[in-house]
Order: structure tokens, then sequence, then C-alpha cells
């Protein structure tokens, strides 16, 4: 399975950008990695935060997770991790430059999802 990657080309000082979202009907596994490259004189990292919606309409005013990808000044910095999905709803995610100073460039969040299989049965 192809992972599926959100991107954007440059992430504005102390800014903030949805950059897509992942259906959690049935989702069982999510695995989001996350690659930035920092400018030379970066002094502070990006955030990753993953917002839930139960129902597409209110959504979390808190991330349901977050993480940073650690920061090296003048590198691109990948960082992966596991995320226990809800059993419903609609995630979305986010990236943050924490950076007071200096924009991210080519920021991208790439993730993997399994979806547990829907079994039926029959009367025994």
């Amino acid at each position: 399975m192809e992972a599926t990657r959100f991107s954007v080309a440059s992430l504005a000082v102390s800014g903030k950008q949805k950059v897509g979202v992942i259906s959690a009907q049935n989702l069982r596994t999510l695995t989001l990695t996350a690659r930035v490259t920092y400018n030379a004189s970066a002094t502070a990292p990006v955030k990753v935060n993953v917002y839930h919606t139960p129902d597409g309409k209110v959504w979390d005013t808190v991330p349901y997770v977050s993480f940073t990808v650690t920061l090296t000044a003048g590198s691109v910095v990948q960082r992966t991790v596991n995320i226990v999905p809800p059993e419903e709803g609609t995630l979305q995610i986010e990236v943050e430059n924490t950076d007071a100073t200096y924009t991210a460039t080519e920021v991208g969040v790439f993730y993997r999802a399994s979806n547990w299989s829907i079994i039926t049965t029959g009367k025994a």
C-alpha cells in the first residue's frame, strides 16, 4: 500500500496550515511521517497537530495528538509516529511552524492506514 502525502512548499513564520483529512471509519492503525527542511538559522521546530471530529461538524479545539519534528537547523529531518486512532469520525492534520523568525520549507506529512475488515456472521 502506497503512503498518502499531504504537503506545503513553505510554512510561514509562526504559521499554521491544515494540510489534509483522514477518515477514521474502521481505522485500525495509523502511522504518520513528517518531513521538514529547516532553515540554516532556524531556532524552533515544526509541530504536527491532529484534530478529531466525531461528526464532521464540531472539531476538537485541543489536538487529539501532536508531535514535534526535532529541530536540526539547515537539515532535512523526518520523524515517524504511530497513533492510536479513534473508533469513528475524521482526523484533520495541521502543520505548525513554532519558529518566530524563519520559515520551514518542503513540509510533508505522509500517512499509512489499515482498516478493520467488516465481518458479518449468520445465525448460529
